[in-house]
Formats: structure tokens, C-alpha cells, sequence
């Protein structure tokens, strides 16, 4: 909506309001919202009630039912409506108890919709750093998590860990701090190794500067239980007073057990022939890269034995006979339909990794069953990947998407996953292109962008008036951002084109098929600008496995992938009852951060990155360096209320 005509919506709600308010009623009792369950339509009627009584009231009545209502609605996820109502207050009017209410609703609704530059306006607003000390304990607790969950999302962990620090000195529930202590811990291990070392070093409080240590230590001991363990009990006994000292992280808490009862025997099944062999072997090399980094750390060792899953081989077959011979746990197949084949299983005796995912329907969908118990997903979906480009694009405030992918099955499945996570956190695809694998790229976004629909009406102007007319074409007007799938070549070869089509300053998004590893800054210069999620791997140079691979395997940029998903094959295995116990742990390995969904399925969460000067280089986090200005109602659309 423009903003005259969100102006004049407002103007008319105001008057609405006060034409209605022939008297001054005396306040009324609140009504009561905690009177037990409600079905839709019986909120829609208290709703309707409270607004009609807003309607003929005067201030500071008006705002207190249109602030009941909201807090009804927020209650109930029917953040839109209450957007509406929100918006329609004027927040200088409010009194401080008032305006910490509005404040709170209203940061609920704006993270909710992905509003984060919003939310982060709202809650970081002058006048509410004025009301702590005003604030009950509970409700200063509800705004600080707000802010400790708005801070995470925009990256600044550093904020947000400061906002749980000081809803840890709120809480006398005990449940209620080891759940903040929980996020607390969440939130630092989302940051890099390096990052948490730099932070623990600069940290000027004691006990924030334990916490980074703890973070640091954990965040370097991926890969090797025993070790993570022993300097786990070292730091307890240096920082014995610390809350985390008291009680440990969940994940943590686990350690000793995970080592006790780690597998002793693996199998491993991979194809030695056929279609695949060339990629199994990749993914061997770097899960053997993994196993001999822990023989040469002292870590503990299992047995490996490797089967062959070749088209000639029952994957039932193979899995049995592994049994047979003494495997605790299985690790493969590879091929998707040797997993589905063990998905489809009743039940399976020894828990399997799978190194690939099942098309089966998600658990909303005709024909769902559920995953046998054991079985455990993990593969490089680049589903996955298109989600979180999605996620990433919201939170960096766009809204109208164009998708670009090549005409192949992988990334039509890629592409059908962003659109449906784009519209369901409310963004919108303006267009949906596809574009032959090689070849000239021009004409297809020529078409795309309607630059051909612009030049036909300079013709068109041309012929009427008989005369050459000064003309610069014009793309379409209704993008904030591409969502691109190409590899390395294609995108060199695209995004120049794009520029070409006058579409230079559209931000293009992509995912990890952007960027192989190779360090070629020259050809990379025509990326420059490009986001894209990655694998940590690709990225950081700092993996032992990669040496041991350099030194005994083919360490080609062509099979980096698949080394990285073989050594977090590795690294997964003894953590499995982990991921699966605990809903936030993860391991930060290889391929990202890998968590543990409902059914077994493993879903990764990539790094991000951008090419600048021909390099691929972190990406620093969204946090919006906007101002804090009051006036935020010209950024929401408001529609009448309801």
C-alpha cells in the first residue's frame, strides 16, 4: 500500500473512532481472556465485543480494549488482525504501562510475521529503555526473551546473550532458568569457533567471558568425544562458580554416556560399482579422513567393515548379513531407493545412518507412514537449502521473489521448496523462469524481466509518431530479489546478464551449488555481490580430515560435497542418541548445523557467505542499522478492521 493511502486509511479510522464517542462511559472490568478453551468463533465475538466497545469509548478506555483484543489475538496466532489493531493506536497517547503492553504485542506480531527490522525498531525504542525499572518482573522477562529471540535472529548474539544474562537475575523458577540458560547456550554456539574465541578474550564480565569459553571449547571438540569431555571437566574446575559449572548444557550433560556406549562395530554401505561408485568412494574417503584423524587424536575406534551395496546386492541382504557379523550400528546405503527400501521396514533391529533421504509424503500428506524406529536420515538435500535461502531473504526484509533455475528435475524440487516457504512466511514469487543448462542466457531474462514488452512499446511509440525518441528500456517493476540455482559457470555467465537487463540491483540469493571451493577470485569477480549458503567446509580451511585427505585421497574441488558429508557420517555416529534426545542439540560438522527432526530425518543449516572481490567471504549478520524512529506505521499495511 502507498503510504498516502495508508495515511488516509488511518485518518478515517481515527475519525471513526472519535465520531463515535458522544460520551465519556465510565471504565468498564476487563474481560476475562483465561476463562478456558475457546473455539474460533467464540474469540471472533469477544474480539468483535471489545473493538465495538473501543468504538464508543474515549482515551484511555479505547486503547484498553483494542489492547485486550490484541492480547486476545496475539494469544491465538491471528497476528494479522492483530497488526491491525495495533497499528490503529497512537503510541505517543498511551501512558508507560500502556505503551509497554502495545510494545509487547506488537514486537510479538512483528517477529512472528518476519518483520525483524520492524521488531527490532520497536523493541530497541527510547522510550521503553526508560520503563525497566517501572516493569514487574514478569513483564520485563516477556520483553527481554522478545529481544533475546529478535537479536538471535538478526545475528547479534552478543545482544541477545546479554538479554538472557539478564533474565537469568528475573527468574526464581528453577524450570524456567534452566530453559533460559538452555537458549542461552543455543545462541552461543551459533557462532564460529574463532568468533566464540575472540568474544571469550574481549568479554569484560566474568561471567559472560565463562560462557564464551565453554562455547569455544565445545564448538572445537566436534569431532572427538573423549577430548571434548576431559576439557569440559578441566573448565569445570576453573570456573566452579559459574552457573553452567552448577549445571551443564543438556548436550553436554551427555558426554560420558555417548562415549560409554558408542558403537564398537560399524558397517559401512557404500556401492563399489555401477552409477554411484564414483560418488560413494568420495563419501568413504572423507569418512575414513575423519576415522583416521580420531586413531591419530587417541580418540576411541571402532571396527569398520565395509559392504558393498551394488545393484546386484539386496540392500535387505547386505544389511542382514551385516548384522550377522557383529554391526552395532549401519551406516548407508547411498542410493535413494536402497533407503527407501529399508524405510519401508516394520522395524529394524540395528539402527542405520542413511547417507541419502526418502521422497516419502511429509506427515500432512496422503499415504504418510512413519519412519521405522532406528532409522536415521542424512544426506546434502538441496531442498533443505532452498528453505533457508528463503528464511535468510525474509529476514533481510524482501518480500517479491523471481525464481531462476535450470530446467532439471534436482532444481524444479529446489525450487518448488523455496516457493513454498516464501509464501508461507507471507512473501510472494512475481515470477517462476527456467533456463536451458548451457547456452545464451540473455533472451530468457530478456523475457523474464519484460524488457522485450518495454522495447515493443518504444516501437510502437516510434511508429505513431514517426520520429526516434530518447528511450532507455525498463525491467519490471514488482522484484525485490532473485532466488537463483546455477552452478559455478552458469552464474558467472547469468549474473553479468542480469546486470546487462538492467536488474544490476536486484540482490541474488542462491545456494551451495554457487560456489565448488576453488579459489578462482578472477572468473568469480562476475559473483561479486551473490549470497549463497554454504557448507562450513567450503569455507573454512581449519578441518584436520582435509590434511589427511590432501595426503591419502583425491581432494578434488569436484568431490568436496561428498568428503563432507563422509566425515560428518563420522562425526554423527556416536551422537546420535544426542540429536535425538535432546530437541536443540546439534553437531557443527562439515556439511552445517546438523539437527535432528521429528522421524529421524537430519536437516542441516548452512553458513552464509558472498563473493566480493572474486572471494567467497563469511556474511556478516542482518542486523539492521536503521534508525529508531517512532513513526514505524508507514512500513505495515493496515487494513479495516474486522
Amino acid at each position: 500500500m502507498h503510504h498516502r493511502g495508508l495515511l488516509c486509511t488511518l485518518l478515517a479510522l481515527s475519525a471513526w473512532l472519535l465520531a463515535s464517542c458522544s460520551s465519556t462511559p465510565q471504565p468498564e472490568e476487563d474481560i476475562d481472556l483465561t476463562d478456558g478453551p475457546m473455539t474460533q468463533e467464540a474469540i471472533n465475538e469477544r474480539v468483535r465485543d471489545l473493538v465495538d466497545r473501543a468504538r464508543d469509548s474515549e482515551s484511555p478506555e479505547r486503547e484498553r480494549h483494542l489492547l485486550q483484543a490484541a492480547e486476545l489475538l496475539v494469544a491465538q496466532e491471528e497476528f494479522d488482525w492483530a497488526r491491525n489493531l495495533l497499528t490503529s493506536i497512537d503510541r505517543q497517547q498511551l501512558d508507560d504501562t500502556a505503551f509497554v503492553r502495545h510494545t509487547e504485542l506488537l514486537g510479538q506480531v512483528s517477529i512472528a510475521e518476519g518483520a525483524y527490522y520492524l521488531a527490532q525498531r520497536i523493541l530497541t525504542n527510547p522510550r521503553l529503555e526508560q520503563q525497566w525499572q517501572r516493569m514487574e518482573p514478569e513483564q520485563e522477562v516477556a520483553v527481554r526473551q522478545l529481544r533475546a529471540r529478535l537479536f538471535d535472529r538478526l545475528g547479534d548474539i552478543s545482544e541477545s546473550v546479554a538479554e538472557r544474562m539478564q533474565i537469568s537475575s528475573l527468574l526464581a523458577d528453577e524450570e524456567a532458568e534452566a530453559d533460559n540458560r538452555e537458549q542461552l547456550w543455543q545462541t552461543l554456539m551459533s557462532l564460529s569457533r574463532d568468533q566464540l574465541q575472540i568474544q571469550a578474550e574481549e568479554a569484560g564480565q566474568r561471567q559472560l567471558r565463562g560462557w564464551f569459553e565453554l562455547a569455544a571449547l565445545s564448538k572445537n571438540n566436534q569431532g572427538n568425544l573423549e577430548r571434548q569431555q576431559s576439557q569440559v571437566d578441566q573448565w569445570r574446575q576453573e570456573w566452579s562458580d559459574h552457573p553452567a559449572s552448577r549445571s551443564l548444557p543438556k548436550d553436554l550433560q551427555l558426554l560420558q554416556k555417548l562415549i560409554d556406549e558408542q558403537p564398537r562395530q560399524i558397517a559401512l554401505l557404500l556401492p563399489h560399482q555401477g552409477n554411484l561408485a564414483r560418488a560413494a568412494e568420495a563419501v568413504r574417503d572423507g569418512f575414513m579422513a575423519a576415522y583416521y584423524q580420531a586413531q591419530q587424536d587417541q580418540s576411541q575406534l571402532p571396527q569398520i567393515r565395509q559392504y558393498d551395496t551394488g545393484a546386484q546386492n539386496d540392500i535387505l541382504s547386505v544389511y542382514e548379513n551385516a548384522i550377522a557379523e557383529g554391526a552395532e550400528l549401519v551406516i548407508g546405503p547411498l542410493d535413494k531407493e536402497q533407503v527407501q527400501t529399508l524405510y519401508e521396514q516394520d522395524e529394524l533391529p540395528v539402527p542405520v545412518l542413511t547417507l541419502n533421504y526418502t521422497d516419502a509424503a511429509a506427515a500432512a500428506e496422503p499415504g504418510y507412514r512413519e519412519a521405522p524406529e532406528g532409522l536415521y536420515q542424512f544426506g546434502l538435500a538441496a531442498e533443505d537449502e532452498a528453505r533457508q535461502v528463503a528464511r535468510r531473504a525474509l529476514q533481510d526484509g524482501h518480500r517479491q521473489a523471481m525464481i531462476l533455475t535450470p530446467n532439471r528435475n534436482w532444481s524444479e524440487r529446489s525450487s518448488q521448496a523455496f516457493a513454498r516457504e516464501w509464501r508461507e512466511l507471507g512473501g510472494e514469487v512475481a515470477i517462476d523462469s527456467q533456463f536451458p543448462g548451457s547456452g545464451d542466457y540473455s533472451r530468457i531474462i530478456q523475457q523474464t524481466l519484460l524488457i522485450d514488452e518495454s522495447q515493443a512499446r518504444h516501437q510502437e511509440l516510434v511508429r505513431l509518431f514517426g520520429t526516434q525518441l530518447e528511450f532507455v528500456p525498463r525491467r519490471r517493476q514488482d522484484l525485490d530479489m532473485i532466488f537463483l540455482i546455477a552452478q559455478p559457470e552458469q552464474g558467472r555467465q547469468i549474473r553479468p546478464t542480469l546486470a546487462f537487463h538492467y536488474a544490476g540491483d536486484l540482490p541474488i540469493y542462491t545456494t551451495s551449488h554457487i560456489y565448488s571451493g576453488e579459489r578462482d577470485t578472477k572468473s568469480n569477480r562476475d559473483l561479486n555481490g551473490v549470497r549463497f549458503n554454504t557448507l562450513p567446509w567450503l569455507l573454512d580451511r581449519e578441518f584436520e580430515e582435509k590434511a589427511v585427505l590432501e595426503e591419502h585421497a583425491r581432494a578434488s574441488a569436484i568431490y568436496s560435497r561428498l568428503h563432507a558429508l563422509g566425515v560428518d557420517a563420522y562425526r554423527l555416529y556416536p551422537r546420535l542418541p544426542q540429536l535425538a534426545q535432546i530437541d536443540d542439540a546439534r553437531l557443527y560438522g562439515a556439511t552445517g548445523s546438523v539437527r535432528m527432526q521429528p522421524g529421524g530425518r537430519l536437516e542441516r543449516e548452512l553458513v552464509w557467505a558472498h563473493f566480493e572481490g572474486g572471494e567467497a567471504k563469511p556474511l556478516s549478520s542482518a542486523a539492521s542499522s536503521k534508525d529508531t524512529r517512532e513513526d514505524f506505521t508507514d512500513e505495515l499495511q493496515v487494513p479495516k478492521w474486522r
